[in-house]
């Protein structure tokens, strides 16, 4: 996927139990139908979690991030933590590597969940050069 250069740009990412299940383990959002990791060398300036649908599961846990670093966009928490309209930021700026993971992915542990649906919005910019 080609991105234009000098201008903010966002990448979604969505999980959707009625889509994607609720399996443990790690969901990659990034490799969705028409979602892409963000290119190596992009400045992620944030990332937002928008709860759309509550996360339900007796036991089960979720967090939000990269390969590199699972937790980043939303930590470690309880199903109970994801309801309705729930919201997560993480505006610390990052340089888009390998070291810190240019995918999206959702990790689910504890037990599988049985609804649910969020979206995450990744605010970056690509350098010219």
């Amino acid at each position: 996927m080609a991105f234009p250069k000098n201008q903010l740009l966002i990448q979604e990412y969505e999980y959707d139990f009625a889509v994607d299940g609720g399996a443990t383990g790690v969901f990659d959002l990034s490799s969705k139908a028409n979602k892409a990791d963000l290119p190596v060398g992009a400045i992620r300036k944030s990332a937002h979690v928008l709860v759309q649908t509550a996360l339900v599961g007796v036991g089960a846990s979720a967090k939000l991030g990269t390969t590199a670093s699972d937790a980043t966009f939303a930590a470690n928490a309880g199903v109970g933590t994801y309801s309705l309209n729930a919201i997560f930021n993480n505006t610390t700026a990052v340089a888009v590597s390998a070291a810190s993971g240019a995918d999206c992915v959702m990790t689910v542990a504890g037990a599988p969940l049985t609804a649910g649906k969020l979206k995450v919005l990744v605010e970056f910019i690509l350098p010219n050069s």
